[in-house]
């Protein structure tokens, strides 16, 4: 009985662990030609809580490595930049998209076709981990998503 007290006692000396409220909609990643070596996951992350937090880490199965990108346009060129983080603000949302920021699956080990999930974690600053099923999509039924592409050919 007095080890159950002990415990009970540690439980309201020791700090709890608080989560934000994180979610995440509408994940999707383009298919790419076969010999694709890289592709982009979009999604938007929203978070209810009343602090921001960061996507410091984003993992995959059958990929070499991925990356937290932003795209720019710096003088006429697109580029992508390598960031650190992505944050999602206080009560707010971060959409990754086409054209801005996104997740980039590096070194395809496996390559993906319409139909397919790709499952992707993301870690966040605070320690909590969000595991989130990726749909791979038709480049012509991802149409509506990507405005830059609208009117171009497959």
């Amino acid at each position: 009985m007095n080890s159950l007290k002990h415990l009970f006692a540690l439980g309201l000396v020791l700090p709890s662990i608080a989560f934000a409220d994180i979610s995440v909609k509408e994940a999707w990643i383009p298919e790419a030609p076969p010999t694709a070596q890289a592709m982009g996951a979009f999604m938007t992350i929203e978070n209810s809580d009343a602090q921001s937090v960061k996507v410091i880490k984003a993992s995959a199965p059958n990929f070499d490595r991925i990356e937290l990108h932003e795209s720019i346009e710096e003088n006429g060129m697109h580029k992508m930049i390598a960031q650190p983080f992505l944050t999602i603000p206080a009560k707010g949302s971060l959409e990754l998209k086409p054209g801005g920021y996104h997740i980039m699956l590096i070194g395809v080990q496996q390559p993906s076709k319409a139909g397919d999930v790709i499952p992707i974690e993301l870690t966040l600053d605070n320690g909590q981990k969000i595991m989130v099923n990726t749909s791979v999509y038709k480049r012509k039924d991802m149409m509506h998503k990507m405005p830059m592409m609208k009117g171009k050919s497959e």
